[in-house]
């Protein structure tokens, strides 16, 4: 009894140890997982933290090396942007590279609606000022580029114009069509774009400036003969990768050129017209005597060939031939065949017979390079005739525009009771929507129609 009452007893008494046991144990559990949750949210806090100054070193970078503010304010709807170049030194029209270089000043106007009230830039903090991203797209290398901002207060509106200029020297690539070497004419353009979507900003032509390039500022007028006007388009360029900013304007200003081809005829297709009369001279040597006409058939050939490698010089390495090369495999193909001519002359046996085949040949192939010559000749005369009418259509064409506007700015003048002229007012303020299609409309139709008058500044 004493045993069982012992161990009984002693059942009672662990029965409230294991009673105050359980809520110790679920207290300790609760605190080792509070400090599990804590540590875990340490973890994820030190990991965005991480993140966060990831993003900051990216957005640092970013506007250190392209001056873009992405989370700039950003004017509501969309900003018309005008532009008014000026081409200043165009030179250095490198054929093999398809490279130029020139000295582009251009000015830059929009409104920002945000800017309300202000009058002064000194109370424009430019480092966060939203602006339309404008960069130059087909630069090779830039040896300076110098940008300024400034505010343009404009009478009766609340609103300024913000008018940004910049400075760019710079070498640019080109697109250059070689089919017609050397009686080509070449679009020697530079490529403004916009980092904002279309919907955001559209670049336009500044009707109230002067598109022309003096041929002072054309550096190599000795190789190319340039026009006067300068011939300024806006387009798109499309973003495949990418849905919601699908494209993105673009500003062409191109300079149009003709080549001078004196010097390609002078030093290249005469010459080899020569080497090619000089290969009729085997004709007088004995048909039988075939080593001393064939020594001299070749060396003229080594020859030709090796004004073959000096034309490429002037040319970049392209899948299509030139109207040049034409002419120089023309000469290697005739200058083979007087070749195999003289092979097959000293075959006959019957000297006689080897005379009159000669005879012939030499009479074939003689009325074959003039009539060769002939094609040629006209298809040169007749490719700059049609280069130059083209360009002539393109310069009547920016003339005659110019001219209307010049009379709308005229005739708006005589009418307006506004300060300042018609030009110095559009320069800043820009067109309404139907001034521009209109003026758009009479650039692409280049009819002689009445000046323009809607024109509302």
């Amino acid at each position: 009894m004493l045993q069982g009452t012992a161990v009984g007893g002693s059942g009672s008494a662990s029965t409230p140890v294991r009673d105050t046991a359980q809520p110790q144990l679920k207290e300790i559990g609760l605190v080792m997982g509070y400090h599990g949750t804590l540590t875990m949210f340490q973890c994820r806090e030190d990991k965005l933290d991480v993140i966060v100054r990831e993003v900051k070193h990216i957005n640092s970078y970013l506007e250190n090396s392209s001056g873009q503010k992405w989370c700039s304010k950003r004017p509501p709807g969309k900003v018309r942007v005008l532009i008014t170049p000026t081409l200043f030194s165009l030179r250095d029209v490198d054929t093999v590279k398809q490279e130029f270089s020139a000295e582009l000043w251009f000015e830059i106007f929009y409104r920002d609606p945000n800017l309300a009230g202000i009058k002064n830039r000194d109370e424009v903090d430019w480092d966060n000022q939203w602006d339309p991203r404008i960069e130059l797209r087909n630069t090779v290398t830039i040896e300076k580029n110098v940008t300024s901002q400034n505010l343009i207060e404009v009478v009766g509106e609340d609103v300024p114009i913000v008018h940004e200029f910049r400075k760019v020297r710079a070498t640019f690539k080109a697109d250059m069509d070689l089919t017609e070497f050397p009686v080509d004419h070449q679009k020697l353009t530079v490529q403004l774009m916009s980092g904002w979507a279309t919907k955001r900003v559209e670049l336009r032509k500044n009707y109230g400036s002067i598109d022309n390039i003096s041929a002072d500022d054309f550096a190599d007028a000795d190789q190319w003969k340039v026009i006067e006007y300068l011939e300024r388009t806006h387009d798109t360029k499309r973003n495949g990768q990418s849905k919601t900013f699908g494209e993105y304007p673009l500003y062409n200003i191109t300079a149009h050129v003709q080549r001078k081809t004196t010097f390609y005829l002078w030093n290249t297709v005469l010459i080899l017209f020569f080497i090619m009369g000089l290969s009729f001279t085997v004709f007088s040597i004995p048909p039988e005597e075939h080593k001393d006409r064939l020594g001299i058939t070749f060396t003229l050939l080594l020859t030709t060939v090796a004004f073959k490698l000096v034309v490429s010089q002037y040319l970049p390495t392209v899948n299509y031939l030139t109207l040049l090369d034409k002419y120089v495999l023309g000469c290697i193909i005739f200058q083979c065949s007087v070749a195999v001519e003289n092979t097959l002359a000293s075959v006959f046996g019957d000297k006689t017979s080897a005379l009159i085949f000669d005879g012939i040949c030499a009479s074939i192939l003689a009325f074959v390079v003039l009539l060769v010559h002939l094609i040629f000749g006209r298809m040169i005369w007749m490719k700059r005739n049609k280069n130059n009418s083209e360009l002539q259509k393109i310069e009547d064409k920016l003339k005659g525009l110019k001219e209307r506007i010049d009379e709308a700015y005229k005739e708006h003048d005589m009418n307006s009771k506004k300060p300042g002229t018609t030009r110095s007012n559009l320069i800043i303020k820009g067109f309404t929507d139907d001034e521009v299609q209109e003026f758009e409309q009479n650039n692409e139709s280049n009819s002689e129609a009445a000046p323009l008058n809607k024109i509302n500044v």
